[in-house]
């Protein structure tokens, strides 16, 4: 009788966990309508983005103060004004819906923004926590959690590119065309407005380049060796005696040949310092390149014996 009795009981709790509402959901119209919202933020239309709010919707922003989807937008639209590009990772992009115990429905959703400065180039990346509640398909409320100093950072230092004098403006906009143009766009026509004639180069204390033609020959064996080179973060020192320091960091994938060495498949990151000096027409004169060479060649599955 008691074995009868265990297990009547506990098919009734099966039974009665069965018929527990759904609270967690993977897709939902909510859902769908979340990610509708992101991609009309990432193209600016801000008629589409506005419709998924109720009429008297606020969005808390890193605040216990709310504001009204317009008043969001008019934020939106001065601080998108800083940047080249922005945008949230597609790869990344975790959602869900919950209905809670008081039977409100949320759509929660976790993601990396990036984006580019106009000003200075610099890449800001900043991870974003957006909660949203939903009323018969309208979003009532939005909470947004993020870190805000990626962000002032990057506004700091184009305010402090707006106050320095024409020159040295001249020579951070020459650093910057050197990396994404020539470096990342592997366009040398841009070389002749950025280095001087008598340009020279030495990489880990090697001489590699006494002209900007040698850098272009020099640069090759890394382009081919890894078509995607890409170079980022370059965190700039304040230029002082017509030199400034670079801090870089470089990832790739190696499917071309490196040094003699067949290609590996692998993806490689490195990073390293850059001292530039410029001549007194403003023009780069000298770069002396370090980086952790053993560290590539190992991500390459190079040893030293």
């Amino acid at each position: 009788m008691k074995k009868l009795f265990l297990c009547v009981l506990a098919i009734l709790l099966f039974v009665a966990c069965q018929n527990q509402p759904q609270r967690y959901f993977e897709n939902s119209a909510e859902i769908e309508t979340v990610k509708a919202g992101i991609k009309a933020y990432e193209a600016q239309d801000w008629d589409t983005w506005k419709a998924n709010f109720a009429d008297t919707a606020k969005i808390y922003a890193n605040s216990n103060k709310g504001v009204s989807p317009d008043e969001r937008i008019a934020g939106f639209r001065e601080m998108l004004s800083n940047f080249d590009s922005y945008g949230f990772n597609e790869n990344i992009n975790e959602i869900e819906m919950i209905v809670d115990a008081k039977g409100r429905t949320w759509v929660n959703y976790w993601n990396h923004w990036k984006g580019i400065t106009k000003a200075t180039k610099k890449e800001v990346n900043i991870p974003v926590h957006l909660t949203l509640q939903f009323i018969d398909g309208k979003i009532v409320r939005e909470y947004g959690y993020y870190d805000t100093a990626p962000v002032q950072n990057a506004f700091d230092e184009i305010e402090k590119m707006n106050n320095m004098p024409v020159e040295e403006k001249d020579m951070i906009a020459k650093v910057d065309a050197l990396v994404n143009e020539f470096l990342n766009n592997k366009d040398p026509s841009v070389l002749s407005n950025i280095l001087a004639d008598n340009y020279t180069r030495t990489m880990n204390d090697v001489t590699d380049a006494t002209n900007p033609n040698e850098l272009v020959e020099s640069m090759k064996v890394f382009f081919t060796a890894f078509p995607d080179f890409k170079v980022t973060n370059p965190h700039r020192s304040e230029i002082h005696d017509n030199q400034l320091f670079v801090h870089w960091e470089m990832t790739g994938t190696n499917t071309g040949e490196f040094n003699g060495s067949p290609a590996t498949g692998k993806k490689v990151k490195t990073s390293g310092l850059t001292r530039i000096h410029f001549n007194s027409k403003g023009k780069i004169d000298m770069e002396n390149v370090y980086y952790d060479q053993l560290s590539l060649m190992q991500q390459l599955g190079k040893t030293l014996n």
